[in-house]
């Protein structure tokens, strides 16, 4: 009979001792962001680094070659969120 006792006693202990153990660290990664603002290139939506693009009456453009196709940049993946720029031409920037 007093080995019946003590069964429930040791699952106990058991469930107590899992309670404290943990699979993950309690501290998790953040994904790094690299990407602020983005451009459409053939409908799709492309992050780029950050463009030095304030205000202005201009749209904030960047090219990846010299003689290459301007991109119109956006703060977000929406088409409402252009920038303006001070400058009317397109900044030369690396993919």
């Amino acid at each position: 009979m007093k080995k019946l006792f003590l069964i429930p006693i040791m699952a106990l202990l058991v469930v107590l001792g899992m309670s404290f153990t943990s699979f993950e660290s309690e501290i998790e990664e953040q994904p790094e962001v690299v990407a602020s603002d983005y451009i459409r290139v053939n409908g799709n939506w492309q992050p780029i680094s950050e463009q030095d693009c304030n205000t202005g009456s201009y749209d904030c453009k960047v090219k990846f070659t010299e003689n290459g196709q301007e991109f119109r940049v956006y703060d977000e993946m929406d088409l409402s969120t252009l920038r303006k720029s001070p400058n009317p031409g397109a900044t030369l920037i690396n993919p």
